[in-house]
């Protein structure tokens, strides 16, 4: 890896050091890490613009650096890499983390469809599970339900009016375990709703066993949001990518059956978070009625 890193950047470490996510090196107290690139190489391009308009609003992102042929990708032993320098890396992000990173606007104007997207996800999930579920009856007693939080989440994204929300650099994925290296990882960013961070942060610490009410308490008493977003950060907590990412890693044998058991263990109490901040928002705002949320 050091020939390579030599050969295809003109930089010359000491030392390198490998972890799961790939290699890190430090010269001259600057720290460089290259990662393995996992997603479809047709879409780097775009990865490597967002993150120039990032740096370029001076909002911070892992700079990618150029190889020598002037090219995102290098391909090492027939693999692809991306070099990047790295400031920070081992601290736990938090709320306010989140926060501030959705102050950064995209000025994309092709709005998500979260609607759409959710229902041809159910859709393959439920062929899948019709296929692969007689070999895991944890997921198949349990799967229905999820559905069916996946379908009360799609009918209320669907019942909205579009309105001229501006987007935000957000995450594909985000979580209470990740680190400030994949909060500001160019590869994990994607254009979507300010909500949508959120909401897949405070679910997964959620099911982590963290009592959330203080960070949600803060989230709607310092974030403006509109009617659409609060309706559309509802929608995103119903929704349960939660269960249906530990399901498909079940489903590829990355993980054991029973690893589901303790989010269907807080069915009942996330349930119960769900109904609190539906009768929240009827306070201030219109929302269409939701039968299961009304009791």
């Amino acid at each position: 890896m050091k020939n390579a890193i030599n050969y295809y950047y003109n930089l010359y470490p000491n030392n390198i050091h490998q972890t799961e996510k790939g290699y890190y090196f430090s010269i001259n107290q600057t720290r460089y890490f290259l990662l393995k690139y996992l997603d479809e190489p047709k879409e780097i391009q775009k990865i490597y613009n967002m993150h120039l308009n990032l740096l370029n609003q001076k909002f911070y992102i892992h700079p990618i650096i150029l190889n020598t042929k002037n090219q995102i990708l290098t391909y090492i032993n027939n693999e692809p890499y991306i070099l990047m320098i790295t400031i920070y890396y081992e601290n736990k992000i938090s709320i306010n983390d989140i926060i501030n990173f959705t102050n950064a606007i995209s000025y994309e104007n092709n709005l998500p469809n979260w609607g759409e997207l959710w229902a041809q996800k159910n859709d393959y999930l439920e062929y899948q599970i019709s296929m692969l579920g007689q070999n895991h009856p944890i997921i198949r007693e349990s799967f229905s339900y999820y559905i069916g939080l996946g379908e009360t989440a799609i009918q209320l994204v669907n019942s909205l009016e579009k309105t001229n929300d501006f987007l935000v650099y957000s995450h594909k994925r985000i979580n209470i375990n990740d680190t400030q290296f994949d909060l500001y990882n160019p590869l994990n960013i994607t254009v979507d709703y300010k909500v949508r961070d959120v909401a897949e942060f405070l679910k997964s610490q959620f099911f982590s066993g963290k009592d959330i009410d203080k960070e949600l308490n803060y989230y709607f008493n310092n974030i403006k949001l509109s009617t659409h977003e609060y309706l559309l950060f509802l929608a995103r907590m119903i929704y349960p990518t939660y269960y249906f990412d530990l399901y498909e890693e079940i489903i590829t044998n990355r993980k054991k059956d029973e690893d589901i058991e303790k989010i269907i263990a807080k069915a009942n109490d996330f349930e119960q978070l769900i109904k609190k901040i539906y009768k929240y928002y009827k306070m201030f705002i219109p929302i269409p009625n939701i039968e299961w949320l009304e009791s």
